[in-house]
């Protein structure tokens, strides 16, 4: 996966759709930082979903490695926006 893939307009009415669970702890308004943070956080979250789902469907060692690597890199990506939401004080709405 390309670093585009994970570039977001953070005008589109999808992006924002995707981020309704979340406030900011002290119940401020989410900026535009916070609504593309959190749009690449559930971006992320549904490759990661992707990737598990290809490495139970293959068999060839080869990409058994592949979907190992790119598991690892995207789980660090998502490791780093989710520590991003933790320093901005974004929470789940749920909670």
């Amino acid at each position: 996966m390309s670093a585009d893939a994970y570039n977001y307009h953070i005008g589109e009415k999808e992006d924002k759709r995707q981020v309704l669970p979340f406030r900011r702890r002290n119940e401020r308004k989410l900026s535009q930082e916070d609504i593309f943070i959190l749009a690449t956080l559930e971006k992320l979250k549904k490759d990661l979903d992707t990737i598990h789902r290809s490495l139970d469907a293959v068999d060839d060692p080869d990409l058994i490695d592949s979907f190992i690597y790119e598991l690892n890199a995207v789980n660090m990506r998502y490791k780093v926006y989710l520590r991003m939401c933790k320093d901005k004080g974004l929470v789940s709405a749920i909670f």
